[in-house]
């Protein structure tokens, strides 16, 4: 079930990580959280998540820069990354998968929708999840 799969939610806002949390974990996932760019590097670098949510405006380092800097690590470039945000124009959608994004999902997020992405994304990543 989904509970072999780790999830890693990276939002400086208190209220959409418990959210998240809330839906991901009522779907059977094991869910980290982290609040910063600095605190998701250290969560990554004790145990490497099956997929990383990722919210692009957090203080001092962004979502992009988190994402470079994990595409840019031998160690970490295979872990799939959605980018979550309520910035979800063309700029930057096409920023972030030229970053090495999975994909962008735009808030306030459609449950079903949202859910539907994260399975195709660790089922593409030679996961099954049933």
């Amino acid at each position: 079930m989904n509970k072999e799969f780790n999830i890693l939610v990276v939002d400086d806002s208190e209220t959409n990580l418990v959210l998240l949390e809330a839906i991901l974990e009522d779907d059977g996932f094991k869910i980290q959280t982290a609040y910063s760019a600095m605190e998701a590097v250290e969560h990554v670098k004790n145990c490497i998540p099956d997929i990383i949510l990722l919210d692009l405006l957090m203080p001092n380092e962004n979502g992009f820069d988190l994402l470079k800097k994990l595409k840019a690590n031998e160690n970490y470039n295979q872990i799939p990354i959605i980018i979550v945000t309520a910035f979800a124009n063309q700029e930057n959608k096409v920023i972030a998968k030229d970053l090495g994004a999975e994909d962008l999902i735009e808030k306030p997020i459609d449950i079903p929708e949202f859910l539907d992405k994260v399975h195709k994304v660790l089922k593409n990543n030679k996961k099954i999840v049933k």
